[in-house]
């Protein structure tokens, strides 16, 4: 009987200490994001908040760690502590920004952003599996209202390979054609598909379409702002130029 109790009591100890210690967490994947530095600290400020009214306010012995991490030409700036992303002295713009803080034990225990070109994801854990779901939400709901449709490093890579193939194909029979009949819509095809290949090879589209972006401050002149809208919608016209001079210029020769 004494070797039941303790048996029993063991049990029950350890199911309190796995409930005690038992961890929930989410984590999401975001689309592309393009977003300015006062942006960012909006949702940061937010966020620190949130944290803050849920873990109740760190004391010497519990307080959390917190860091901010930038890659600028290349290298990595950690900075120790939570700070703005508009007081961090960076050129225009930055493609690589990870927040992350870390207070075990409490109801949120830990929370990441980390964005980049290849992905952007939120990660949240701790205790209280209301108030995890509740910033993850926060943080998602905020952070999609800078989200765009295309962007990324994947994105990039597919779009570029299956257009070069395109533009490639017509530029060969474009000139195979000219070559047999000396057709002025051949020129037509041949000029588009250069210019494509051009547009496709040349543009920095990393610069112009990355999965992640951090403004210092928006231009205040339309060309560079809009320059991303400006390339896409050119590359889009030089391929919608290739049917078009062709069917054009053949029904002004039949004419």
């Amino acid at each position: 009987m004494r070797l039941l109790l303790i048996s029993l009591c063991l049990s029950l100890t350890t199911l309190t200490l796995t409930a005690m210690g038992r961890e929930f967490s989410h984590s999401h994947e975001l689309p592309p994001l393009r977003l300015g530095a006062a942006d960012l600290d909006a949702i940061l400020l937010k966020t620190h908040s949130f944290i803050d009214a849920s873990n109740g306010p760190s004391g010497e012995q519990d307080s959390g760690r917190e860091s901010v991490k930038l890659v600028i030409g290349g290298h990595e700036i950690e900075i120790p502590h939570f700070s703005l992303a508009s007081s961090v002295a960076f050129p225009k713009e930055v493609f690589r920004f990870s927040y992350t803080y870390y207070r075990p034990g409490k109801p949120i225990s830990s929370v990441t952003l980390d964005f980049s070109d290849y992905s952007r994801r939120v990660t949240v854990s701790g205790e209280t599996a209301d108030q995890v779901e509740a910033i993850t939400n926060l943080l998602e709901k905020d952070l999609l209202r800078f989200s765009t449709e295309i962007g990324g490093a994947s994105f990039r890579r597919l779009s570029g390979v299956l257009l070069s193939v395109v533009f490639l194909t017509f530029l060969g029979l474009g000139g195979a054609w000219w070559w047999r009949t000396r057709a002025y819509s051949a020129y037509g095809i041949l000029i588009c598909s250069a210019v494509g290949l051009s547009l496709v090879l040349l543009v920095p589209w990393d610069r112009y379409l990355p999965g992640f972006v951090l403004y210092q401050s928006y231009s205040r002149f339309l060309l560079p702002r809009y320059a991303p809208q400006i390339f896409f919608f050119s590359l889009v016209a030089t391929l919608a130029g290739i049917p078009l001079s062709y069917f054009l210029f053949r029904s002004r020769w039949r004419a």
